[in-house]
């Protein structure tokens, strides 16, 4: 079935992401400092991934409920 393999190509791009994504090098250090700030904020491409992450959890929960109801 056609959203079956989409739904299995989307689980596949989650942990694909979440294995290569590593959180720890957006954040640098904390402090006081409003330089230290700047550099722990993620950077423009971190966001992307960060919201193409939570499009493609969005598409897959919405995909295992309806999966749920088909069958």
């Amino acid at each position: 079935m056609v959203l079956e393999s989409i739904w299995f190509t989307i689980a596949i791009m989650i942990v694909s992401i979440v294995l290569l994504v590593d959180p720890k090098s957006s954040s640098m250090g904390t402090g006081n400092s409003s330089v230290l700030r700047a550099f722990s904020s993620p950077r423009s491409g971190q966001n992307f991934i960060y919201r193409f992450s939570a499009f493609l959890i969005t598409c897959f929960l919405m995909l295992t409920i309806l999966l749920s109801y088909i069958n």
